[in-house]
């Protein structure tokens, strides 16, 4: 079984791409947004999930811990103007190298994933990842799916990890 890292900063020290805009209005009534990490935490706890919000150490930037399929994961905030106004989410679940995290095994996961992507890191930990844009605010019905996605991607992992079991070098 692969352990999970506790604290999946990896990610957050790589320097992110710029996207566009970040979200410097207001949240619509009814909507989650990035630009308001609170209406992420409602969304969260409203589908029966934990959302413990904080601060990612290495940026700033909100970052919410949360749990689903038996992962814990963190969600990090993208495209933040001084750790305000975010554009994006990344759902994130990682785990530390047990002897089997290749360039290989990600690409195989890859392959045949459409919604969330595993990458291998120089330390060889490893880790899944689900992108969303909330640019103009998502609706209650949209994040569900976005949740429900993720948990979907989740269980698959479990599933994948069991198919390709880690070998130690």
């Amino acid at each position: 079984m692969r352990k999970i890292i506790a604290v999946a900063g990896l990610w957050m020290a790589a320097p992110a791409t710029p996207g566009l805009a970040a979200d410097t209005g207001a949240c619509g009534a009814g909507l989650i947004c990035a630009s308001d990490p609170q209406t992420v935490v409602q969304a969260l706890q409203a589908a029966g999930y934990k959302a413990l919000l904080g601060k990612s150490k290495q940026t700033g930037n909100p970052k919410i811990e949360s749990a689903a399929s038996g992962y814990d994961y963190s969600i990090f905030f993208y495209e933040c103007e001084q750790t305000r106004h975010c554009g994006s989410l990344q759902f994130q679940v990682s785990f530390e190298d047990d002897g089997g995290n290749t360039p290989e095994l990600a690409n195989k996961w890859n392959k045949d994933k459409r919604f969330a992507q595993m990458s291998v890191w120089d330390d060889g930990s490893l880790a899944v990842a689900y992108d969303v844009t909330t640019v103009g605010g998502l609706n209650q019905k949209n994040f569900a799916d976005v949740i429900d996605w993720w948990t979907v991607m989740l269980g698959e992992a479990s599933k994948f990890f069991k198919e390709n079991p880690a070998t130690t070098k």
